[in-house]
């Protein structure tokens, strides 16, 4: 009779604490806690930035550098869309239809010497109804193009290792089992970017930009087990990694605009690429321009080009002292190792116009200077 009474004594008073903890004010207390928590786990808005988009930026810096006092170029787009038809809704729609607005973002990040203008013909229509004033700018050029490929699983691997372990016997008999696999397989995505004068309506020759990315799809999968005379106990783990497709894309984007219009202003565009390579067509496009000029336009060049070195000079079309002076001094500081240079020719003067300084390649610091450098000018030069 003791016990039982001391059970019921025990039972009530559990009773009595659940109910006193079952208040609106713990429920509200537990609520707010849990809110805090999954609060803090929630991911947050992050700039959408491909690996080329920092590149970008140093573009719109290296044409205020190059372009100084040249006119703004005004671009526009034509619909720039999936030519594979894989955006189709009825094959999966893996990759997007419509990658226009991408190219808007990259063309308008360069900076105030690359203007976008847009296109809305159906906008400017019904505000100018409402009484609207429009000034109409003319672009320059046309950006054309599409997303021209898309190879699913072009390769692929797998490997996997499995391991069991028997030992003991009768009751005390026990199996040990693992399998570990990884697998990967690569797809592969392209944009073909053209560019088309405007006021002919032609595609400017070599002007383009056509290039490829690969998408990795990986998966892991680890299984362990234990077993003890058929009673077993064990554990999956699984993982994939699926690279976004459209964030591909937007890296193709990016690099594609970056190629393009580094083509079309004849500027040395690799320079704001980590590990970028010269590219023959502007470099080839440079050296036609310059074997063109006469001597007088070629040493007006070169003391521009030197103006961006920091040297103060005037622009005289004369290979007057201040100009062989900076010439000695530039070369002497910065390409020491080329020796002996004629800058009137395409071979001296290419290095000069190619490393002109930019604040994020370190070459503001002089290299090794070597002093007494020779350079050359040697041409027809009016001395006055």
């Amino acid at each position: 009779m003791h016990k039982k009474i001391i059970r019921r004594v025990a039972l009530a008073l559990a009773a009595a604490s659940l109910m006193g903890c079952a208040t609106t004010e713990n429920a509200l207390s537990d609520a707010t806690k849990l809110m805090a928590e999954r609060e803090g786990d929630k991911l947050q808005p992050v700039a959408n930035l491909s690996p080329y988009a920092q590149s970008l930026l140093r573009f719109g810096q290296m044409l205020d550098i190059y372009k100084d006092g040249d006119p703004v170029i005004y671009m526009q787009t034509r619909s720039i869309m999936d030519a594979t038809n894989l955006s189709n809704p009825l094959v999966g729609a893996e990759i997007p239809g419509d990658i226009t607005e991408m190219v808007r973002t990259a063309v308008n990040r360069i900076g105030a010497r690359v203007v976008y203008v847009p296109y809305h013909p159906d906008y400017l229509v019904s505000q100018a109804q409402l009484g609207a004033k429009f000034g109409v700018t003319m672009p320059d050029f046309l950006i054309t193009g599409a997303l021209t490929e898309f190879d699913r699983a072009i390769s692929g691997a797998g490997r996997s290792n499995s391991l069991g372990l028997q030992f003991g016997g009768g009751k005390g008999k026990v199996e040990l089992g693992g399998d570990i696999k990884r697998t990967a397989i690569f797809s592969a995505l392209a944009l073909d970017l053209n560019l088309v004068s405007f006021s002919t309506q032609q595609m400017v020759p070599r002007i383009q930009a056509s290039n490829a990315i690969k998408v990795l799809n990986f998966s892991s999968e680890d299984n362990a087990s234990i077993g003890f005379y058929g009673d077993a106990f064990g554990f999956k783990l699984e993982g994939k990694y699926l690279q976004g497709r459209h964030s591909a894309i937007r890296t193709l984007v990016d690099l594609s605009v970056l190629e393009l219009i580094g083509k079309a202003t004849n500027t040395p565009y690799w320079r704001c690429i980590p590990g970028g390579q010269p590219d023959p067509v502007v470099v080839n496009n440079m050296r036609s321009a310059y074997e063109s000029l006469t001597p007088e336009l070629k040493l007006g060049l070169i003391q521009v080009t030197l103006r961006k070195y920091g040297q103060p000079l005037q622009v005289t079309q004369q290979l007057d002292a201040p100009t062989q002076e900076a010439l000695q001094k530039v070369f002497s500081e910065r390409y020491s190792d080329l020796g002996t240079v004629d800058v009137m020719q395409w071979k001296g003067f290419e290095p000069l116009f190619f490393g002109v300084p930019m604040a994020w390649d370190g070459t503001l610091l002089p290299r090794e200077a070597k002093a007494g450098v020779p350079v050359q000018a040697v041409a027809a030069t009016k001395e006055g």
